[in-house]
């Protein structure tokens, strides 16, 4: 029985899913864009192609992961705007911090789910999705369209199987 009890624990365990990763975006969009267009999420996976921006953000501790955040490079200028309540032009620098924004605030809220998570990395703003580890897993995912556009949002964790699967 002692066996049994240890091999569960030893077990991957899902703090994360698709569902509060919904429910933390949606929660996110009414704080920070509730002036703006509601964000549609969609039960089908929209892969980006073409020029993007992906912001994430890094969660340490014993159960290290990243939360991504990518979108459609045209996208990303009135997503900044939209966040920061701006009207004109926005500087590339203002595009970055405001989609490395939007990555630190679902990062801070996944990091919250997950036991004995160390802190959370500085946001980093590139135009290709980070790459993962052999053994990351994809906890969750949750694609949206905004204005038209495509956003993806994922929480990859270290270890196990893919969405909890095998």
């Amino acid at each position: 029985m002692t066996e049994l009890v240890e091999e569960f624990y030893d077990e991957p365990t899902d703090y994360v899913e698709d569902e509060a990763l919904g429910q933390i975006v949606d929660a996110m969009w009414s704080s920070y864009f509730a002036h703006t267009e509601f964000l549609l999420p969609s039960f089908e996976q929209h892969d980006i192609e073409g020029d993007i921006l992906c912001a994430s953000v890094t969660i340490s501790g014993a159960r290290p992961g990243i939360v991504t955040v990518s979108v459609e490079r045209p996208l990303a200028t009135p997503l900044a705007a939209a966040l920061l309540q701006e009207d004109g032009e926005l500087e590339d620098e203002d595009v970055y911090d405001s989609l490395g924004e939007v990555a630190n605030i679902v990062g801070g809220n996944i990091k919250a789910l997950v036991p004995d998570a160390g802190p959370l990395g500085l946001p980093v703003v590139s135009t290709a999705k980070p790459l993962h580890g052999a053994s990351d897993r994809l906890a969750a995912r949750l694609d949206a369209n905004w204005q038209g556009q495509w956003l993806t949002f994922e929480v990859w964790l270290a270890g196990g199987s893919e969405n909890g699967q095998g």
